[in-house]
């Protein structure tokens, strides 16, 4: 019942090509090893911002910070083209390592914008530090090992990703109320959004393939 669930989710933003995606204890991850990375990388970010940056107002990073992320998508665009391209062979730790690298740098750029103070002159930029880049970094190198050696049980690890993809499209949606004053029913509107978009996508998916 539980993989089924997490295998609904996951087909919201998948192809879940089998050959494409990581086993864990005998059981295929909901989602390919190139999406498994990118929430990686999501989940590393967005666990270092949550905790040491949510009580700081912060804003987006400067312009020449923000060149540096947006260099951390170049492996996957890379990748992901070549591989479309028959240009050559792809393999699943190539796909999970620069999936890894691309999910890095989202949340950098969304995460600020949460609080709403983002375009007050005495925000800090988010990345302020060198460990503001270097933790996420090390986090998710560590569950990128994790999960291509399957370490943890298959419910653990599917469950993480599959958490981390609610919790982003969470957050997106969160904009759509950001004049709503109280936190719980914004948080609440944004899961119930957020989940009715992944099931549509799911649904329509299924839809298109049969």
């Amino acid at each position: 019942m539980v993989q089924e669930i997490f295998h609904f989710l996951g087909r919201a933003i998948c192809h879940q090509l089998d050959d494409r995606s990581l086993h864990v204890s005998g059981k295929t991850l909901s989602v390919c090893a190139r999406d498994t990375g990118i929430y990686i990388g999501i989940f590393s970010s967005l666990f270092y911002l949550h905790f040491f940056k949510r009580k700081t107002p912060i804003t987006i990073p400067s312009i020449k910070t923000s060149l540096y992320l947006l260099l951390l998508l170049i492996p996957l665009m890379v990748d992901g083209l070549g591989s479309y391209l028959h240009l050559f062979e792809s393999s699943n730790a190539r796909r999970l390592w620069t999936g890894i690298s691309f999910g890095l740098a989202l949340p950098y750029f969304v995460y600020p914008l949460l609080s709403g103070k983002s375009l007050e002159e005495s925000s800090e930029r988010v990345i302020n530090k060198g460990k503001d880049l270097y933790w996420p970094i090390i986090i998710s190198s560590i569950l990128g090992v994790v999960f291509y050696w399957g370490v943890l049980p298959y419910y653990v690890l599917d469950g993480l990703i599959i958490f981390t993809v609610l919790v982003w499209f969470s957050l997106l949606a969160s904009f759509l109320f950001s004049k709503i004053s109280s936190k719980h029913l914004k948080w609440g509107l944004s899961i119930i959004l957020g989940l009715s978009f992944l099931s549509t996508l799911s649904l329509m998916h299924e839809w298109l393939l049969n």
